[in-house]
């Protein structure tokens, strides 16, 4: 028999023809429907998913015939065919027929047991006894006149493909395929993602991480719909800035080589070897955590609808739960680690995850706690299966997630983790959500049975500063409540019957190894100056993007030295109004207090693009409209920003800084447009920060040229090492051919740095730097001989880069600073400065 398909922009009306179908052919026909799409704020459109799902369910040796209503449906068909396997889309054919009187007379002959061509034949004929019967009512009316108008391709019949690289280090694993996500939802198009044969919804993260994209692999998305251009733009962006993802986020060892590093330790001392995920050492009772919950039992029940409303509050109540837990994970541990709970909340809004909670809830008549069990236990074993040992450890996020919505859904309360006195904590697994409400006062350490060292509870528990051992195996679940043990968090090894002998040497570690994390922390927030008689201070700030202040300060910045205000306008469907920069900056502001806050203007273009302004491709858009000069094309966004940030001067230590400036003339161009905006604040009455400090990013060669020009006009600079690289070296860093030419240690880009901090000397202004150059230890003393006054770098570098200044003294800097200059490649002065640093230590 022929089965049917019918697709439509609406799931009622799709149902609802179906329904009429199967009642004139008393049931005997196989029919499938693919009707709406996984948005509960936007439901109308047509899934290439759901039409694939379809024709599959219904398809065999007879074939399908698809009949659709209009617009993208067709698009979503046709699109669906390209999934199939090649011999299947041979049988399936797309039937220009109406929905309505097609599905029938479709419906009709296939339930006789006609092959395909006369079901198609009878669909398309399905309309000839209407117009035989209005025949007359049309003959009445005057006729129309064709139109003489060329076709015009209707809204949203637009057709996007597009190949993507994951350039993310681990995958496209929780947090990345989340922005993905809500990139893709921010548009009224259709988005499917492919990876080989597997094919995703690109508003579904359960679906898009189950592709098992590693880095380097490559995706192929395809978009249809009215803003199908758009959303391929911005998703395309995206990728090359690797889903805003920054790699020291996922610099961990694998699983595979954190496992092989276990193996080569296994007889040490009588001591059990696991996963090393946080350093420190620790002695104490074992206190066992069972996240016991009550076995789920399925029972019938016929009021399906209460069922799926029970389900529904459940979903909002444990996003509220999320919500907090995502607050306090900011509080404790910074914004980029909070990020772990919006990916959460990615899963749990996941439309793919509860429609079918949803099916199985109507086709079961079953309730909503099972439904919800066995849907959240099957995509987790999906993700077990996957071949990333990194994306693999995701399925541990989702069962977090499902068992937040359970205990909703059953009237419990999440199991607690409270110690009754200071102890080593045992689990089979903790759960992102369960780790984050730990104290290092009450858990001395942390070890589990299984888990790695990339997963998201891993991550929690390093940032949180508790040693912890994973992946020990399911035995230390045996061990006695309340034995002394000991631990090296370090080496991944844990003592469970240690010696008197032994816990005394363990103690007095543990008591030297919290006096150095106090030391460092401490010395952390002080200033970091260089030796000898002649100290000079270097200010050692941070670079960011976001309201992530808690690690920054704790890292030890004495300041902001790059803000990056990309983060506003990236991943949106319009620019950020005046009062949205004015809050962000002030916030930032207010937080930083009396230290510097150097805000950069705008930076887009080359690899940051935004959909709302159509920018327009260009051949080589490195060397193209971006930084200052995309400010400049766009005067009434430059000034909008340059308002909302003197609004957020006053009691506050904020400079401004221009990005790529070439010439002076560009320099003198975009602060006339500043003083403009200064003016019509103090035409308006509105007070600023009159002498806040104006400078520019050295970035390419002709700045450097001119710096001395440049130098009487600005009050800093700020060399920025990547950009800055490229540009001298001539080479790509994005491109692998080339990229071993970008190395910020060759002499070329030295001698670059040294001939701007002396421009910046000469004119009495200080300089900086905020490439990755800045965050190098190695350099450090090479940096501050050169001339340079401060270094900006992410966070987590700090102490280590305060450590090197600390190091060395100005003399000795000045030294290494002549030398490295008179050598001749990049290998060479790595390759000193390496020399240079173990005679130090000796």
């Amino acid at each position: 028999m022929v089965g049917l398909v019918f697709v439509s922009h609406s799931a009622k009306l799709a149902e609802g023809v179906k329904e009429i179908a199967e009642q004139m052919t008393q049931g005997k026909c196989m029919i499938a429907v693919a009707g709406g799409i996984d948005d509960p704020q936007n439901p109308f459109g047509t899934d290439p998913i759901k039409v694939k799902a379809a024709i599959e369910s219904v398809y065999g040796k007879n074939g399908v015939l698809v009949i659709m209503d209009l617009g993208s449906a067709l698009l979503s068909a046709e699109m669906a065919l390209e999934f199939l396997d090649p011999e299947q889309a041979q049988n399936v054919k797309l039937c220009a027929a109406p929905l309505v009187e097609g599905a029938v007379a479709a419906a009709v002959q296939a339930s006789i047991g006609a092959n395909i061509a006369d079901v198609m034949n009878e669909a398309l004929n399905a309309l000839r006894v209407k117009s035989e019967q209005l025949a007359q009512v049309n003959t009445m009316a005057p006729p129309l006149a064709p139109s003489r108008s060329p076709a015009v391709p209707l809204p949203g019949q637009e057709k996007i493909k597009l190949t993507l690289t994951i350039l993310n280090r681990n995958g496209l694993h929780a947090r990345p395929a989340a922005n993905f996500v809500k990139a893709a939802g921010l548009f009224q198009a259709n988005i499917t993602v492919a990876k080989g044969t597997k094919i995703a919804n690109a508003k579904s993260i359960n679906q898009m991480t189950l592709l098992d994209a590693g880095q380097g692999d490559q995706i192929e998305v395809r978009a249809s719909g009215p803003q199908a251009r758009q959303a391929t733009e911005l998703l395309k962006v995206l990728a090359e800035n690797k889903f805003n993802e920054k790699d020291e986020e996922t610099a961990f060892v694998t699983l595979e080589k954190a496992a092989g590093l276990a193996d080569t330790r296994e007889n040490v001392q009588g001591a059990i070897a696991g996963i090393p995920v946080s350093a420190g050492i620790a002695v104490g009772p074992v206190a066992h955590y069972h996240s016991r919950f009550p076995e789920i039992k399925t029972r019938q029940s016929q009021d399906t609808q209460s069922e799926i409303n029970k389900l529904q509050a459940a979903v909002s109540k444990a996003g509220k739960d999320l919500e907090q837990l995502r607050n306090q994970a900011a509080q404790k541990l910074g914004a980029i680690k909070a990020a772990i709970f919006d990916a959460q909340k990615m899963f749990l809004n996941d439309p793919a995850l509860l429609d079918a909670v949803q099916d199985a809830i109507l086709t079961q008549q079953c309730n909503a706690e099972s439904a919800w069990q066995k849907s959240i236990d099957a995509m987790a074993k999906e993700y077990r299966k996957l071949t990333d040992p990194y994306l693999r450890e995701q399925a541990v996020d989702l069962i977090d997630v499902g068992r937040r919505v359970l205990v909703h859904l059953i009237g419990r309360r999440l199991p607690t983790l409270e110690l009754a006195q200071p102890a080593i904590l045992f689990a089979k697994e903790l759960t992102p959500s369960d780790t984050v409400q730990l104290s290092p006062d009450n858990v001395l350490a942390i070890c589990t049975a299984l888990g790695g060292q990339t997963s998201h509870s891993a991550i929690v528990a390093k940032a949180l500063g508790i040693p912890t051992i994973v992946g020990l195996g399911e035995d230390i679940l045996t061990w006695t409540e309340n034995d002394i043990i000991a631990l090296d968090g370090t080496q991944g090894l844990v003592w469970p019957h240690p010696t008197q002998s032994q816990l005394t040497e363990f103690q007095t570690r543990r008591e030297r190894w919290q006096t150095q994390q106090q030391q460092a922390k401490a010395l952390a927030q002080t200033p970091a100056s260089t030796m000898g008689r002649n100290p000079k201070t270097i200010k050692v700030v941070a670079n960011s993007d976001a309201h992530d202040t808690k690690t920054i300060l704790d890292y030890g910045a004495e300041g902001v030295g790059l803000f990056r205000t990309e983060f506003l306008f990236l991943g949106r469907l319009q620019a950020p109004c005046e009062k949205e920069q004015l809050q962000t900056y002030t916030q930032m502001a207010n937080i930083m207090q009396t230290r510097p806050l150097v805000i950069r203007t705008l930076d887009l273009g080359a690899d940051k693009t935004v959909p709302y302004l159509n920018m327009a491709p260009e051949n080589n858009p490195f060397l193209g409209l971006r930084g200052i000069r995309f400010c400049l094309a766009h005067i009434e966004i430059f000034k909008t920003q340059l308002r909302a940030i003197l609004k957020a001067s006053p009691g506050h230590n904020i400079k401004i800084m221009f990005p790529m400036i070439s010439t002076p003339e560009e320099f003198c161009e975009a602060k006339a447009v500043l003083n403009e905006v200064k003016q019509e604040l103090k035409s308006a009455g509105i007070p600023f920060d009159e002498n806040m400090e104006v400078g520019l990013m050295i970035e390419v060669p002709s700045a450097v040229a001119v710096a001395d020009q440049l130098a009487g006009r600005a009050d800093f600079f700020s060399i920025g090492s990547n950009d800055l690289t490229q540009y001298i070296m001539g080479a790509d860093r994005g491109n692998r051919k080339v990229n071993h030419l970008v190395n910020a240690l060759n002499p070329a880009v030295l001698r670059m740095v040294a001939q701007t901090a002396r421009a910046a000397r000469k004119a009495g202004i200080w300089v900086g730097m905020c490439g990755e150059l800045a965050a190098n230890p190695l350099a450090a003393p090479v940096l501050i001989g050169l001339g340079l006054d401060e270094l900006s770098m992410n966070a987590p570098n700090i102490p280590d880069v305060k450590n090197a200044i600390r190091h060395c003294t100005m003399h000795h800097a000045k030294k290494m600073a002549q030398t490295v200059l008179t050598l001749e490649t990049a290998k060479q002065v790595e390759a000193y400065l390496k020399l240079n640093k173990e005679k130090s230590v000796k």
